[in-house]
């Protein structure tokens, strides 16, 4: 009965491959994708999904995790989530970090969700903390994917964090820049008790880890015990084994 709205909305909505805008089917690769981006999916997963503190400035988080690696066809479903209409596309990305960050069992169908079966004593975090937008209007898309999460893995979600100055575009910065930029810049709204609670902040993307870092030192002045950043994407060098054969190499291969 829980999933009963869900599947009407499919059919009124139906569910879109994140990676090529494909209309999902009954082939539909774990309910969220296409099968003819399923090569593209595999190789831009992060294997494993902890993201190694040598790639990434991180502070007061405790660790942090992505589905993917920040590159071609992913770095193209984000980009059409966060600005270029595509806002749904959260859904089906939420979907895939369920499965491959928290070992969630995937969905058997484009309808459904992926089921998260782990006790609730035993689960990791007691609450799901979106990263909040720099200005007004903006930054929808951690909301998208923190709501998604917790109807998935049942922890309840909540908007504590908000910025307390204007900041520059981080993509603009150098990583010095990035965490002056961001230091100092997230607070937990007044009234804010977090006593004792494990926290799961979530962003889209996790690129040097200023962002992630500056939202956790906030939650923990909020009372949070502890934090760990997830995101759909990390931006990190792609292991060898993972990039793309440049144009040379791939008539060289074909002439062979």
């Amino acid at each position: 009965m829980n999933a009963l709205p869900e599947r009407l909305a499919a059919l009124i909505w139906p569910r879109r491959c994140p990676f090529c805008g494909k209309l999902l089917g009954a082939d539909a690769v774990a309910g969220c994708h296409c099968r003819n981006c399923l090569p593209e999916v595999e190789r831009l997963s992060h294997d494993p999904p902890r993201l190694p503190a040598t790639e990434h400035e991180f502070y007061a988080v405790s660790g942090a995790a992505s589905a993917f690696y920040y590159a071609d066809t992913v770095r193209y479903a984000i980009l059409m989530c966060k600005g270029h209409g595509n806002p749904w596309y959260a859904r089906e990305l939420a979907d895939l970090m369920a499965v491959r960050v928290f070992g969630a069992q995937a969905a058997p169908a484009a309808a459904g969700r992926p089921a998260y079966t782990a006790p609730g004593e035993l689960k990791p975090y007691t609450l799901i903390v979106p990263v909040p937008p720099r200005r007004p209007g903006t930054g929808t898309m951690p909301r998208l994917l923190a709501k998604r999460l917790s109807r998935i893995l049942d922890i309840p979600v909540a908007y504590p964090l908000y910025t307390t100055r204007k900041m520059q575009p981080q993509k603009n910065l150098d990583l010095n820049a990035r965490l002056r930029n961001t230091r100092g810049a997230y607070a937990c709204r007044r009234g804010t008790d977090l006593s004792g609670m494990r926290v799961l902040l979530v962003d889209d993307i996790i690129t040097t880890g200023a962002t992630v870092s500056a939202c956790a030192l906030a939650l923990l002045q909020g009372g949070a015990v502890s934090v760990f950043a997830v995101s759909v994407a990390a931006k990190e060098d792609l292991p060898p084994n993972k990039r793309l054969p440049k144009q040379g190499q791939t008539q060289e291969k074909q002439s062979k």
